[in-house]
């Protein structure tokens, strides 16, 4: 097999060992979950359900649930920002499929 100029400086091969340095991204998958929350009407509350599918780096429910940013986001998505919405998380995953990986995002950073 014939050996270009640039073959030295860029590694195609895809079977190669990846440098020392060099680290994992994270996985990004697209996940269908089923969200829930309470909207208040007089002195009770009536429960609702809504299915959504979004882009993600969570591996699971209990880390979607307890980072308040992707909480407002999909409240926010939902257009459910009044007053009257209580008790908002993810009710459960309807399905998972990975897309890709994260090129800003390394593995080791996941916990923070």
């Amino acid at each position: 097999m014939n050996k270009g100029p640039l073959d030295d400086h860029f590694d195609i091969n895809p079977n190669s060992a990846k440098a020392k340095d060099q680290e994992e991204g994270q996985m990004i998958y697209l996940v269908e979950v089923k969200v829930a929350y309470k909207v208040k009407r007089g002195n009770g509350y009536i429960n609702n359900y809504r299915t959504m599918n979004f882009p993600t780096r969570m591996k699971n429910i209990d880390d979607m649930n307890k980072n308040p940013e992707m909480i407002m986001k999909l409240m926010a998505s939902l257009k459910l920002t009044g007053k009257k919405i209580e008790d908002f998380y993810v009710k459960e995953e309807l399905y998972r499929k990975e897309i890709s990986k994260s090129f800003a995002h390394k593995e080791s950073d996941y916990n923070k």
